[in-house]
C-alpha cells in the first residue's frame, strides 16, 4: 500500500515540477450557458493577457491551452449577450461555468480581429475550422463553397472562383488581410490570388455591401483575417497534404513570436506549397490539368501607447495547365467535341505542365497604422501595393511556347483613412490602377492598356434601441477610364482574308451613389430577425468593355461592347435565425434588381477561326435582371455524440426585357451529412457527407452550345483524429471525396462542353501545432 502512495506522490511531484518548469503549458476550460442554463455555441473566449482567442463548441465547451501561470484576464462575448468579464487564477481555477445573460448587440460583438461589430444587420457567415481543416488543399472558391449560397465557377477542376447567390468575378469583392483584393479578376477562369493558409477566419458576407467597401460589391465579400500574434511566446504550426487524384501533396509551414528586446513586436511568417499532376474523371485522364503554387507571407505587428502598426507582405505564385481538349484546330473539331462531350484523344498521367498554361503572380504589401485618439474615436490609415502579372501560354506555330501569347501586368496603388467612433465611421479612399500589356507576345492583346483612377467618400452609424439595432450609410464614388489598345474591324478584310485593326483610344467617367439600411431584432434568446437594403454599383470592366481576341486560358474567343453602361443592384436580404439547446437553423431570403446586368453569352451560332485553331465565340450584353432566391442551414445536435447539418439554396435569375434566362447560373443544391463524434475532443470525428444537385432547368437553348447536363448526387467521407504526442498533438484528417467514383458534369464548368468532373479523391493529412 505504502508503495503505491509512494509512487503517486513522486508522479504529482514530477508534475508540479513539469508545470513550474513550463508555467506557459496550463489549459482554462470550462462551460458557457445562458440563464436559462442552456449551452452557447460560438462564444469567443479571449485572453486579453496574450490575445489567444478560441469558441464554444456545441455543448458550450472551450478549451484555452498554453496559458502562463498566474492572473489572467478572460473576456467571454456573444452577439446579442452581455460581454463577461473574469480575472481568473491559473493553475488555481482551470474549470469554469460562465453564465452570459441577453444583453445588446452593440457591446463588443469579439471576433478574431478584435474589433466591434460592423455587419450587425447583414447576413455574415463564417468558414467552420473543421471545414477548412477538411479542404485544406483545396482552391480558396471550393472551401467557401461549403457555406450555404456560395457556389463555384469552374473551369476545369483546378481553376476555381467564389459565386455568392449567382454573382462572381468583379461583382463580388475580397478583402485580403484588410486589402481590396485586385488582380485580373475580370477572367471567369481567373482563380483568387489567394492562399487559404494565410486565413485564419474566412468570412462571407451576402449583401449589396458598396457603402463599406466600394464598388463592385454587388453580390457580396469575401473577408480573409488573421490572428493577432501573441509576441510573449515562439509557436507555430505544420501541414502536410497529400491526395491521390493527381498523385500530388500540399505543405505549410507557419511560425510566429517576439523579440525580447522589443516587447511590444510580433512576427510572423509562413510559406506553403503545391504540387498536383493531371487530374483524372472516373474514365479517363484530364490531360494538362496540373498546379504547381509557391506562396510566402510576413506579418509585423507593433503598438506601443495609442499607436498600432501592421506591416504586411505575401507573393502568391502558380503555374497551371489548361486542359488539351479545349483546344481544337477546325470547325468540325470543336463541334464534334462538344456533341462527343469528352476528349478525342487519351492522356497520361505526367507532372508536366505544357501549353496552354498559365503563370501568375501576385505581390501584396500593405502598411496600417492605427491612432486612439481617445476611448472608442480612432484614426485608421492605410496604404496598399499590389502587383498581379499574369501571363498565359499556348502552343504557338512561329514562336517558342515559352513566349505567352499575352503578358499583363497589373498595379494597384490604394490609401484608406477611416475615423471611427463609437458606433461612427466616417472614410475617403482612393485607388490608382495601371495595366499594361507587355510586349513581345506577337499578339494583340485582349484587353488594352489602361489607368483606373477612383476615389470615394461615405459615412456609416449605427443606432441602438434596446432589442432593436439599426444601421445606415451612404457613399459616393467617382471612377476615370484611360483606355489606350488595338481592336479588330471584321467588316474590312484584306484579299488575303486578314482582317483590319485600328488603333483604340478612350475615355469614360463613371460615378454613382451607394446606399444601406439594415435592423436587427432579437426578440428572444432564441429567435433573431435581420433586414438589409443595398445599393451597390459596379462600372463595366475592360475586358466587357474592349475585348476582342482569343482568350487562351479559357479557350474563347471574347468580344465586348464599348457601349456598356454601369450596372447598378440594388439586394434586399432578409435573415431569421434560431437557435435552442440542439437545433440551430439561419433562413437567408434574397431578392436583387440589377440595371443594365452584363454578361458573357455563347452565341452557338459563330465560331471564331484563328491561326491558332477555332473557338466558340462569347458576347458581352446588358440587360436588366432579377435575382432571387433562398439558402438554408440546419445543424441538429441529436446527443452528445451525433449531429446532423442540412445545408440547401437555389437561385433563380430573370432577363426582365426578353423573359428569359442568364446562363451561368447555379442549379439548385443540397448538402447534408452526419457526424459522429467520439471522445472528448471536437477533432475527434467521423462524418458521411452526401451532395445533390439538380440539372439547370432554367436556361435560354439560343445562348448555349449544349444542352445543360444532368443532375447528380455525391457521396463524400471524412475522418478526424487528434493524437498527443509528446505534451503535443497532431491532428490527422482522412477524406474520400465522390466515393463511388460517379462520372458527373456541373452545369458551372466552362469545360463542360469538352470533359467531366474528377473522380474519385482520397486526401490524407497531418497538422501539428507547437
Amino acid at each position: 500500500m505504502f508503495r503505491y502512495l509512494w509512487v503517486l506522490a513522486l508522479l504529482l511531484s514530477c508534475s508540479v515540477g513539469a508545470n513550474a518548469q513550463n508555467p506557459c503549458r496550463l489549459t482554462l476550460s470550462g462551460t458557457v450557458v445562458d440563464n436559462q442554463a442552456k449551452p452557447l455555441v460560438g462564444v469567443a473566449v479571449r485572453n486579453t493577457s496574450n490575445n489567444s482567442v478560441v469558441y464554444t463548441d456545441r455543448q458550450g465547451l472551450f478549451k484555452l491551452q498554453n496559458q502562463c501561470a498566474g492572473e489572467q484576464t478572460v473576456t467571454f462575448s456573444f452577439l446579442g449577450y452581455d460581454t463577461v468579464q473574469r480575472i481568473i487564477s491559473l493553475p488555481t481555477q482551470q474549470n469554469l461555468r460562465i453564465v452570459m445573460n441577453v444583453g445588446v448587440v452593440h457591446v463588443q460583438d469579439v471576433t478574431v480581429t478584435g474589433i466591434q461589430s460592423e455587419h450587425i444587420t447583414s447576413s455574415r457567415h463564417h468558414l467552420l475550422e473543421e471545414t477548412k481543416q477538411e479542404f485544406r488543399a483545396k482552391p480558396l472558391a471550393e472551401m467557401l463553397s461549403q457555406i450555404a449560397g456560395v457556389s463555384q465557377l469552374n473551369t476545369g477542376s483546378s481553376i476555381a472562383k467564389p459565386v455568392i447567390n449567382g454573382l462572381h468575378s468583379n461583382r463580388v469583392l475580397l478583402l485580403n488581410h484588410g486589402v481590396r483584393q485586385e488582380g485580373q479578376q475580370w477572367g471567369a477562369e481567373h482563380a483568387p490570388e489567394i492562399d487559404p493558409f494565410t486565413a485564419d477566419r474566412l468570412e462571407v458576407i451576402k449583401g449589396a455591401e458598396g457603402v463599406r467597401y466600394g464598388a463592385d460589391a454587388l453580390g457580396g465579400v469575401i473577408i480573409s483575417t488573421a490572428n493577432p500574434i501573441d509576441p510573449s511566446k515562439i509557436s507555430g504550426r505544420v501541414d502536410l497534404l497529400g491526395q491521390s487524384n493527381g498523385r500530388g501533396g500540399v505543405g505549410n509551414i507557419r511560425l510566429e513570436g517576439g523579440i525580447s528586446k522589443i516587447p511590444n513586436l510580433g512576427w510572423r511568417i509562413q510559406a506553403s506549397g503545391k504540387k498536383i499532376g493531371n487530374l483524372q474523371t472516373t474514365e479517363y485522364v484530364l490531360g494538362n490539368t496540373g498546379v504547381e503554387e509557391l506562396n510566402l507571407s510576413g506579418l509585423l505587428q507593433y503598438n506601443k501607447g495609442n499607436h498600432d502598426l501592421e506591416f504586411y507582405y505575401s507573393h502568391f505564385g502558380t503555374n497551371l495547365g489548361i486542359f488539351y481538349g479545349a483546344h481544337v484546330s477546325t470547325l468540325d473539331d470543336i463541334l464534334a467535341n462538344i456533341e462527343r462531350g469528352r476528349p478525342s484523344s487519351t492522356y497520361d498521367f505526367t507532372y508536366n505542365i505544357a501549353s496552354p498554361r498559365q503563370r501568375v503572380d501576385h505581390d501584396l504589401a500593405k502598411i496600417k497604422w492605427v491612432y486612439t485618439l481617445s476611448g472608442q474615436t480612432k484614426l485608421e490609415t492605410q496604404f496598399a501595393l499590389q502587383r498581379n502579372r499574369r501571363k498565359e501560354y499556348d502552343l504557338r506555330r512561329v514562336m517558342s511556347d515559352d513566349t505567352p501569347m499575352a503578358d499583363m501586368s497589373l498595379t494597384t496603388q490604394t490609401l484608406d483613412i477611416a475615423l471611427k467612433s463609437g458606433h461612427h465611421r466616417i472614410g475617403i479612399d482612393g485607388m490608382l490602377q495601371v495595366n499594361n500589356n507587355v510586349p513581345g507576345t506577337g499578339t494583340t492583346p485582349i484587353i488594352p492598356n489602361f489607368d483606373n483612377h477612383n476615389l470615394g467618400v461615405y459615412a456609416i452609424t449605427q443606432q441602438h434601441w434596446g432589442k432593436f439595432h439599426g444601421e445606415l450609410g451612404a457613399r459616393y464614388d467617382y471612377r476615370y477610364f484611360d483606355v489606350a489598345g488595338f481592336r479588330y474591324d471584321y467588316s474590312s478584310i484584306d484579299e488575303n482574308g486578314i482582317v483590319r485593326q485600328y488603333l483604340l483610344t478612350d475615355r469614360r467617367h463613371f460615378h454613382n451613389w451607394s446606399g444601406s439600411a439594415g435592423l436587427a431584432y432579437h426578440a428572444s434568446p432564441a429567435w433573431t430577425w435581420k433586414t438589409n437594403l443595398g445599393l451597390a454599383w459596379r462600372a463595366p470592366s475592360a475586358n466587357e468593355l474592349y475585348s476582342d481576341g482569343l482568350h487562351h486560358g479559357s479557350g474563347t474567343y471574347e468580344v465586348g461592347d464599348p457601349n456598356l453602361a454601369s450596372e447598378r443592384g440594388f439586394k434586399w436580404v432578409n435573415s431569421i435565425l434560431f437557435k435552442s439547446e440542439n437545433i440551430a437553423i439561419t433562413t437567408d431570403l434574397y431578392a436583387q434588381y440589377i440595371k443594365n446586368y452584363i454578361y458573357a453569352t455563347p452565341n452557338p451560332d459563330s465560331v471564331r477561326q484563328t491561326i491558332r485553331g477555332t473557338f466558340p465565340v462569347f458576347n458581352y450584353r446588358q440587360q436588366d435582371a432579377f435575382f432571387y432566391g433562398v439558402d438554408l442551414q440546419l445543424d441538429w445536435q441529436i446527443n452528445t455524440a451525433w449531429s446532423y447539418t442540412l445545408k440547401g439554396s437555389l437561385v433563380r435569375a430573370r432577363d426582365l426585357e426578353n423573359h428569359t434566362y442568364f446562363p451561368f447560373i447555379p442549379a439548385d443544391r443540397i448538402h447534408q451529412s452526419i457526424k459522429w463524434q467520439y471522445g472528448t475532443e471536437s477533432e475527434n470525428y467521423i462524418r458521411l457527407a452526401h451532395v445533390f444537385v439538380d440539372r439547370q432547368r432554367r436556361f435560354d437553348p439560343a445562348t448555349d452550345y449544349t444542352q445543360p447536363p444532368a443532375a447528380y448526387h455525391l457521396f463524400n467521407a471524412f475522418a478526424s483524429a487528434r493524437l498527443p504526442i509528446k505534451q503535443r498533438n497532431i491532428q490527422v484528417n482522412l477524406g474520400v471525396e465522390n466515393i463511388f467514383n460517379v462520372l458527373y458534369k456541373d452545369y458551372m464548368d466552362r469545360m463542360r462542353y469538352f470533359s467531366h468532373q474528377m473522380g474519385r479523391n482520397i486526401t490524407l493529412g497531418f497538422t501539428f501545432q507547437f
